[in-house]
């Protein structure tokens, strides 16, 4: 079998490519000179939104990166040319997927005195494509030599374009001017530099409200975790124990610090965070000794312009947090002017409540609604839910019913109507007679209503309360992070006695002529919570579910 021609040329190794003339096209000039622009112009400036300048940054990237890296490296195949596009997607991927990866890069890029820091984000993916519209958009100019006019003047250009280029990727704009999180490829940590008539070095300027400042001789590695953006915390309720209820499943990938000594960096993106009452960060490090969690209202730290690098500890503001190495040689919070760091605890108080499983959660695919259904067929799978099957399955398709075991009270061949309620929250289900018999049979009243979501449902003749625990230490989920504090169903059926139920309580009331059966399949109100990861309410407050059961009272 023959290779064919264009796989052939794709990766034929013979040196018959110069990338340097890539480098005095049009596009890839105009690549590089947006890349300067949007770097060092426009991000932080206020004129485009930050998602646009970080994510402009990835896309322009892709096209400047593999040609002047194929001529940094003398790579002169289509062959060299595409393992250089194929280390330059490697990298990018890596760096914004993987935490480590990102560690590892600003620790290089650290040793040659180019400290990044770096967002890891999985979005910033999308600007990989655009490695092959710089392949397509460059390829013929490599295929062609250099002008045989002004040779010297060509060479001069080429030169000119690679230590441009080389400067314009390495040395990228500063995210403490408000960028960070963008979506670039990594920053330069401390911005520009400035250099006095000592050779001392000034670092940029940050704003922040609370920040990490360096207190050590040596550079280090820090990473700073913001809450992940659809976290929900109630700020009375987590500022308790910050440190044992925030999880950390809670934050996202975060941004990687490279921190030269007496230097500060901003513990969380004000981009990212602004419009929380209260913020969290998660702070990690191969040179810290234990990981930890700040935390703080929102209302009690203001954000200051705050100088880069402080030798003088006065200059500190409220929000520093100092790092400084311990009798061990490890770094570990020295001082902090708030309140506001708090030890990671991964061992709840052995009574901690916990939330309420999500397996045992009321659940139901969309209901049938009609009125006069026949029930045809009725199975229960071996996770306890029910298959429902009504009119033989001829104009409604199976309805599968979760919900506690014995709970349903209906049988085949049974008629019944199906209603929903609160936008598909609140079910209910209610025996009727034939409606195609003649004369019609009277049938017992029987009626179950199922109800999930932040508020009890309305029954006839009932009142329905909940009320919420005070008395018990919290713990998390240690899956999805959720906090939540367990409540009592308080519950009066007619002019019955009041009974208290707990989740995974069932009780049973009798009034004058028909009982009533109660189970709580869920009762807490949730005071943490990532709603992607999560069932039930997608707000913090009420999470209740219950199953409501009224039959004629047997003589």
């Amino acid at each position: 079998m023959t290779t064919p021609r264009w796989l052939n040329s794709l990766l034929c190794t013979r040196p018959d490519l110069r990338p340097g003339r890539a480098l005095l096209t049009p596009t890839w000039l105009a690549s590089l000179a947006l890349l300067g622009v949007n770097d060092h112009l426009l991000k932080g400036a206020g004129l485009v939104p930050g998602a646009v300048t970080g994510k402009l940054s990835d896309l322009v990237g892709m096209i400047v990166a593999p040609a002047l890296l194929a001529v940094l490296l003398g790579l002169r195949s289509r062959r060299g040319l595409l393992l250089a596009h194929v280390a330059i997607a490697a990298v990018f991927a890596a760096i914004k997927l993987s935490p480590a990866a990102a560690d590892a890069w600003s620790w290089l890029m650290g040793l040659v005195g180019v400290p990044w820091v770096i967002t890891v984000d999985p979005t910033d993916l999308l600007a990989l494509p655009a490695l092959a519209l710089g392949w397509r958009a460059l390829m013929p100019a490599m295929s062609r030599p250099l002008p045989e006019f002004q040779p010297l003047r060509a060479r001069f250009a080429q030169t000119a374009a690679i230590c441009t280029g080389t400067l314009l990727c390495v040395a990228t704009s500063s995210p403490n001017r408000g960028d960070e999180g963008e979506g670039d490829w990594g920053e330069g940590d401390w911005g520009e530099t400035e250099f006095s008539e000592t050779d001392n070095i000034e670092y940029q300027e940050i704003e922040a409200d609370v920040y990490l400042s360096n207190n050590s001789e040596q550079e280090i590695l820090v990473r700073t975790r913001d809450l992940l953006k659809d976290v929900q915390i109630d700020c009375i309720a987590v500022e308790a124990d910050p440190g044992l209820l925030l999880t950390e499943s809670l934050f996202a990938a975060g941004r990687t610090w490279t921190m030269p000594p007496s230097t500060n960096a901003a513990a969380r993106d004000l981009d990212a965070t602004w419009s929380r009452d209260c913020h969290a960060v998660r702070v990690e490090g191969d040179a810290l000794s234990e990981p930890f969690v700040l935390f703080w209202r929102a209302s009690d730290i203001p954000v200051l312009t705050v100088v880069g690098d402080i030798d003088d500890p006065s200059q500190h503001t409220d929000g520093a947090v100092i790092l400084a190495p311990d009798p061990d040689g490890r770094l570990s919070v020295h001082e902090s002017r708030r309140q506001i760091v708090f030890p990671i605890d991964l061992i709840p108080p052995a009574d901690a409540a916990f939330p309420g499983p999500d397996v045992e959660r009321l659940a139901w695919s969309t209901p049938p609604i009609g009125n006069g259904l026949q029930i045809t067929a009725l199975d229960q799978g071996p996770d306890g839910c029910l298959g429902v099957e009504f009119d033989a399955g001829k104009d409604f398709a199976r309805w599968y019913f979760c919900l506690p075991v014995d709970s349903f009270p209906f049988a085949v061949d049974q008629f019944v109507n199906v209603e929903d309620f609160a936008g598909g929250d609140v079910v209910t289900v209610s025996r009727v007679a034939d409606p195609q018999a003649d004369p019609q049979e009277p049938v017992p009243a029987i009626e179950l209503v199922a109800s999930r979501g932040r508020v009890l449902p309305k029954l006839a003749d009932t009142v329905l309360a909940a009320k919420a625990d005070f008395d018990v230490s919290l713990a998390p989920d240690p899956i999805c992070g959720t906090v939540a504090r367990p409540n009592d169903i308080s519950a009066r059926y007619e002019d019955g006695p009041v009974q208290s139920l707990k989740t995974g309580e069932t009780a049973t009331f009798t009034g004058v002529d028909s009982t009533l059966s109660l189970w709580v399949a869920h009762a807490e109100e949730r005071l943490v919570l990532n709603p992607v990861c999560a069932e039930g309410p997608d707000e913090l407050g009420p999470d209740l579910e219950v199953v409501a059961v009224r039959t004629p009272q047997i003589p």
